[in-house]
Order: C-alpha cells, then sequence, then structure tokens
C-alpha cells in the first residue's frame, strides 16, 4: 500500500480543522494537496515535521488517567459529545477529528512542535502515541482514555469540556499498524487555506 503524508487542514475563513489519522482515499488526497496551501508563508520548512520519541515516562502519564469501559462509540451521546464531527470506520477506529482550529493556533501548534509521536510501553506492549495538542493538555490526569474497539489496540485520549461533556481529541494512542500506519503517521502535510468569499 502506498502510504500518503498525514493530512492536518485548516481553513482559516472559518476557523475549522480536520486531522486525517488514518490514510484518505486517493482522490480526497489528491484534492486536499491542490489546496492553495499558506502554510510555508508562516512557518519554516524544517518546523513541518512530526518528531518521534521514544519516552518509557509516558506510560506513567497514562496510568494516572482513567481508562473507559465503554469504546469511543459507545460513549458518543451518552457519556460525551464530540466537538463536530469525528468520523469512525464500521469496526470503530476514528478515521478523523474535526475541530476548532484558527490559522494562529495552527501556526503554534506547528512551531512548538505539539504533534509528536512518542513511543512507549503501556499495559505490557509497545503503543505509540500521537499528540494533538501541548504536552500538559494531552497529558493531564482529569483526561479519560476510551478503547477504540473491543480489541483495545487503539484508544483516544479525550478532554472532556464544559457543562455539555463534549470531548475533544488530544492524542491517539495505537498498536494497531494496520489502520494507523506509523510511517503516515509521521509523514505530515500541513494545509492551511486562507480563502475569502
Amino acid at each position: 500500500m502506498e502510504l500518503t503524508l498525514v493530512i492536518i487542514t485548516c481553513d482559516a475563513y472559518c476557523n475549522m480543522g480536520y486531522i486525517y489519522v488514518q490514510p484518505p482515499k486517493e482522490n480526497l488526497k489528491k484534492l486536499l494537496c491542490d489546496k492553495d496551501n499558506k502554510i510555508s508563508q508562516y512557518v519554516d520548512e524544517h518546523s513541518l515535521q512530526i518528531p518521534l520519541e521514544i519516552e518509557s515516562d509516558k506510560s506513567n502519564f497514562l496510568e494516572g488517567m482513567s481508562l473507559s469501559e465503554k469504546t469511543y462509540k459507545q460513549a458518543l451521546g451518552t457519556e460525551i459529545d464530540a466537538e463536530y464531527c469525528n468520523d469512525l470506520d464500521k469496526d470503530g477506529y476514528l478515521i478523523g477529528i474535526e475541530l476548532n482550529l484558527t490559522k494562529d493556533k495552527l501556526i503554534n501548534l506547528v512551531v512548538n512542535r505539539a504533534f509528536k509521536i512518542y513511543k512507549t510501553k503501556w499495559q505490557g506492549l509497545s503503543f505509540y502515541i500521537s499528540t494533538f495538542d501541548y504536552e500538559n493538555k494531552v497529558f493531564d490526569s482529569n483526561n479519560v482514555i476510551y478503547p477504540l474497539s473491543k480489541k483495545r489496540d487503539a484508544f483516544l485520549v479525550i478532554e472532556i469540556t464544559g457543562p455539555y461533556k463534549v470531548g475533544l481529541v488530544k492524542a491517539l494512542i495505537t498498536a494497531n499498524d494496520d489502520v494507523y500506519p506509523i510511517d503516515y503517521l509521521l509523514d505530515p502535510q500541513f494545509i492551511l487555506s486562507e480563502y475569502t468569499l
């Protein structure tokens, strides 16, 4: 299978973003990558990377969080709500995250290396943690970890906010390379669209 770049988009006009955590289909990838991308006007080329770090102590932070018995799909609409529309496949694995994302926030996240991947041992297995926010937001002990399937080979770190219990996805924890290829997650394509009506 040909690997594509993990695509993280921001439409500055409406302050919306989308993170494709599973490789998109080829026609969608072409459509996204053909967009007028302004990210290089604000971010140095060397910052447009997702580093991999070997961090055994990250499992300690995960152990400090609550681990839900319910899958993320089961919890949606009962325990928590999504910020917008997080797409799931037929097996309950996350395809992509739709989120509120301004141009300034995307630039700050990229420049300050908030998008990272940590390799760690957790629950006796090797996992990768792909982060989508700053470290203090990802590894907050108030966050809840939801499995994506009963196989418990992929999880989401969720920050639950406000009276409506909106669940914000802060990280993906995965040991499933078939659904979440690590080479894909490490190779980013940040797309910043600045269009006006």
